[in-house]
Formats: C-alpha cells, sequence, structure tokens
C-alpha cells in the first residue's frame, strides 16, 4: 500500500511541480521589464487537505448537513490523474497569466467532522464510513499591472475570472445507533461557477544578494453560484540559472449560497516546484 502511494505521488509530482512565484523573481540574465516578450511555465504540486460542506437528503425526510475532511494520505493512493500549472505573458508592466488544477481521484476515505440538522449539531454513530469521489476543474485567467518595483520587491494589481467545474459523489454508510442520518445516505451534484476575481501578487526580497524572496498572492471575488470566493498563497522561493523553485502555503476557497448541495469547499495546503522564463 505505501509502495502504491509512493508511485502515485511520484507520477504527480512527474506531471506538475510548484506554484507560481507572483511574476516577480526571473532566472538569472532575464530581465522580464526590457519591454520585449517574455513567458514563463510552472509546473507545481500541492497537496491541500480537502473540507467540504454538504446538505445530505435522509431516507427519512429532510436534510441535514454535514462537514467532510479528505487530507492528501487518502487521495494520494486513490489519484487517478492530476495536472498543475500557470503560465504568463508579460512585456514590460503589462502581463497576462492563466493558472490550471485539474484533479480526478475516487474512493477515497473521508472524515466526518460533524452534522447539523434543524435543532443543531448531532451527535455521530459508533462508526461511519464515507467514500467521497471528485472531478474537480479550477480554471484562472487574470491581466496584471506592475505598480511598484525595485530590489526590495515588485506589487502587480490584477482583475480576471476564475472558473470552478466540481463534480461530487459522497456515500455514507453507519454501524452506530440510528437516528443522524439513517443508516446510510449520499448524496451527486455537479456544479459550475463562474466567479469575477481581483486582487494583488508580488514578491518582497531577502538579503543584499536577491536571491532569496517572499512570493505572495491574494484575490476575492464573487460569481453565479458563490457568495464570494478568495485565494491566497505566501511562501519561500530561490533564485536558480535556470529559473526559480518555491514553496507556498495555499488556500482556496468557495462559498455557495444555501440551497446549493454543495454548500461549502475550501483546499489548503502546502505546493512546491519550479517556474522556468524565456
Amino acid at each position: 500500500m505505501l509502495q502504491k502511494k509512493i508511485l502515485k505521488a511520484g507520477s504527480w509530482v512527474l506531471v506538475t511541480g510548484i506554484l507560481a512565484s507572483g511574476g516577480a523573481a526571473s532566472a538569472a540574465g532575464v530581465d522580464i521589464y526590457d519591454g520585449q516578450w517574455h513567458y514563463s511555465l510552472t509546473p507545481y504540486a500541492w497537496f491541500p487537505n480537502i473540507y467540504q460542506t454538504i446538505q445530505l437528503g435522509t431516507p427519512l425526510g429532510g436534510g441535514k448537513t454535514v462537514d467532510i475532511e479528505v487530507k492528501p494520505d487518502s487521495y494520494l493512493s486513490n489519484l487517478d490523474f492530476a495536472l498543475m500549472g500557470t503560465f504568463e505573458a508579460r512585456k514590460g508592466d503589462w502581463a497576462l497569466a492563466m493558472d490550471l488544477v485539474y484533479n480526478d481521484f475516487s474512493g477515497q476515505k473521508g472524515k466526518i467532522k460533524n452534522v447539523r440538522g434543524p435543532e443543531g449539531e448531532e451527535s455521530l454513530p459508533i462508526d461511519v464510513n464515507v467514500d467521497v469521489d471528485i472531478k474537480s476543474l479550477i480554471w484562472e485567467g487574470i491581466g496584471s499591472y506592475t505598480v511598484a518595483r525595485s530590489p526590495a520587491g515588485t506589487l502587480d494589481v490584477f482583475g480576471g475570472v476564475r472558473y470552478l467545474s466540481l463534480k461530487t459523489s459522497t456515500d455514507l454508510s453507519f454501524s452506530g445507533p440510528e437516528g443522524v442520518i439513517g443508516r446510510s445516505g449520499g448524496s451527486s451534484n455537479r456544479i459550475n461557477v463562474w466567479d469575477g476575481i481581483v486582487g494583488v501578487r508580488g514578491s518582497v526580497g531577502l538579503g543584499a544578494g536577491g536571491d532569496w524572496f517572499l512570493p505572495y498572492y491574494l484575490d476575492i471575488g464573487a460569481g453565479n453560484y458563490s457568495n464570494w470566493t478568495w485565494q491566497g498563497w505566501a511562501g519561500v522561493g530561490y533564485r536558480f540559472d535556470w529559473g526559480d523553485l518555491v514553496l507556498v502555503y495555499r488556500n482556496l476557497s468557495y462559498s455557495t449560497s444555501g440551497n446549493e448541495i454543495l454548500e461549502d469547499m475550501r483546499m489548503a495546503g502546502p505546493a512546491l516546484g519550479a517556474t522556468f522564463r524565456w
């Protein structure tokens, strides 16, 4: 089992890599602000905990709200395919960037955090089994402008759109007392969300040499099904002759309107990889 997890995690990292450094750092000898077109490709590997709040129907009628958590040690063993990467085209202070995250994993074991009904939180059965299938596509496109840059760092402001296509199937079975959701329950739903977003991104230089830097990113937005969404990351990076290596902690959150089966989703965890520029 451990060997299977290692092989799947390794194959994921081979087709992925790290989160974008905010467009601030560049390979040695490349001046991305020289007024010519420059491009960057950033494959990355992101290992988030996935938190979901969903509404489930019950055999007796009515419904319950269930908070479910899925961790990397579960979905890495059930990963069917994953692809993550960022592409950017820049000319001077102007830039266009796209980010793509696609995950497909099935039969993963989840953990119920709590169950809420009309009268508040309810006790859980003795034994709860949760199987979750998730297919998610997150695509983001932005246009940005560098409003400040110096050896101390850079600051970009941007606007754009983010698209979420999420298909989830959750099955629960119980071996404890009756009366929480029934002895079994489940849901299957697909949701497509478009959001307009605005935000800032950039980096802060560390030390006189300029090799070490702190990348940062923050956006907020709203759209058709979501009351609001936000994404942020921060971490540390190092410039090599061939490009940048960055380690960050990334959080992406959605909160939909109350009549959706999926009420909330949050993906939070570390990301690691590299940025290549030409």
